[in-house]
């Protein structure tokens, strides 16, 4: 009490035109990371949302996502083991052509929400532990998917 609190220059929003946690329909496309030439995301896929409770985006908005019906694959591992049903240590150039082709650029309907996290080492770090690789401290976006209702009438 009495003391003076700094406010953060930033603000943490939505990418989405809903509140976080909010569910509703999204009509997604699988992009595959490479897409975003980036070395976080080259093994990885993500979400294209192309509309938001059948309202279309004006620009799509590509997003992270976490997957809680087993049907979306967020990397070429998963998405190995989702389609020959085994793990695989390594994924070759060759295969993982092969495995992308009848997943990057599929689109679906989906029941999800946006939420996300702070992540990242803040400034001063260093000063304390070991330098290690990661990124800068801040809110990383990401979808939750749970339901995939592409082919269910309502």
């Amino acid at each position: 009490m009495g003391q003076d609190i700094e406010k953060s220059k930033y603000v943490v929003k939505e990418k989405l035109p809903v509140p976080f946690g909010t569910l509703v329909t999204m009509d997604i496309e699988i992009v595959d990371g490479i897409e975003l030439n980036d070395k976080d995301h080259q093994s990885s896929f993500l979400f294209r949302i192309k509309s938001v409770d059948s309202i279309a985006l004006t620009k799509s908005v590509i997003m992270e996502f976490k997957d809680e019906t087993g049907e979306f694959p967020a990397d070429e591992f998963q998405l190995y083991k989702y389609l020959y049903g085994k793990k695989k240590e390594t994924v070759s150039s060759d295969i993982a052509v092969k495995i992308k082709k009848n997943y990057v650029g599929k689109t679906f309907k989906v029941v999800a929400y946006e939420t996300g996290e702070f992540t990242g080492i803040p400034n001063g770090y260093f000063e304390y532990l070991p330098v290690r690789q990661d990124y800068g401290f801040h809110f990383r976006h990401y979808i939750i998917a749970v339901a995939n209702v592409t082919n269910k009438t309502n």
